[in-house]
């Protein structure tokens, strides 16, 4: 019953607070009216003055029409471009304008340059992880190598076949070529550093000669004259390569054994059978 008054009093402190700060924001609100009072609206008479030209009011805003003019009809030619009243001249075609600048161009990129023959101090190498870039076109240990005594069949090249259809013979010659090098060393007549330019010269893979091998499957073309022509001929009597029809799948590629440093083919070797374990048991589990 002592705590009672205690309460109150704090309840009535709290009010005597909360008056305290809210009532100076409040008195300086603006009040929305003041009673008793009538509020009076007095119009006010606006003129507007004349104009310059001594126009009355509201004369400007009646739409005035606008002057009617007539014009000449264009005459419309299919054969010339001309105005009326104006002399009529056939038109003249110039020459279009020279271009700014050789970027815009579409010209067709240069020929390569034709391969430069192997002079007197080339002498036979091997040349390591042969790339064949074309059907008689290899690249290896830095040599840009064009096999001679061939024209080389270029990838983008395509054939005809029976019935007016043609197919890509080019990049079917160059991928049979492709399996049939697997990158094994083959030996050419090169200088002792590999030139800038490709450079045309004899090569052999093993005791095989790689232009002979090509013109003998049908993916090179011989020259005229040449030792290679009565193979070229066979090849094409045989439709073979590029002579024939598009090959269903790609060559087989043999297991042949790759050469060595003395470009001899070494022996297959049987396999060894794998080694087996012994048949014993595990060792007891320890106690």
């Amino acid at each position: 019953m002592r705590q009672i008054p205690l309460y109150v009093l704090t309840i009535l402190v709290g009010l005597g607070l909360a008056y305290v700060f809210i009532s100076p924001f409040y008195i300086g609100l603006p009040s929305s009216g003041v009673s008793g009072q009538d509020v009076m609206i007095a119009p006010e008479n606006f003129q507007i003055p004349d104009d310059a030209d001594g126009e009355a009011p509201g004369a400007s805003d009646q739409p005035q029409e606008a002057p009617q003019t007539t014009t000449a009809a264009r005459q419309v030619d299919p054969d010339g471009f001309s105005f009326t009243g104006k002399e009529t001249v056939p038109l003249q075609r110039i020459e279009p304008r020279q271009p700014l600048s050789e970027i815009g161009q579409a010209v067709p990129p240069p020929p390569p340059p034709p391969p430069v023959p192997v002079d007197n101090t080339a002498r036979p190498k091997l040349l390591y992880r042969p790339v064949a870039t074309a059907a008689g076109a290899v690249e290896a240990s830095g040599y840009k190598i064009a096999v001679e005594g061939i024209n080389i069949i270029s990838p983008d090249e395509t054939c005809a076949i029976d019935g007016g259809a043609s197919w890509p013979c080019g990049m079917a010659a160059r991928t049979a070529f492709r399996n049939w090098l697997r990158s094994r060393a083959i030996e050419c007549n090169v200088p002792g550093q590999p030139p800038e330019a490709v450079i045309s010269t004899q090569c052999k893979l093993g005791t095989i000669n790689l232009a002979a091998w090509l013109v003998d499957n049908g993916w090179a073309r011989a020259g005229d004259g040449t030792s290679l022509a009565e193979n070229m001929k066979r090849a094409q009597e045989a439709k073979l390569g590029v002579f024939g029809s598009p090959p269903p799948t790609l060559p087989a590629i043999d297991e042949a054994p790759l050469l060595d440093s003395s470009g001899e083919v070494p022996e297959l070797q049987p396999a060894t059978p794998p080694v087996t374990a012994p048949d014993a048991s595990f060792p007891p589990k320890p106690q």
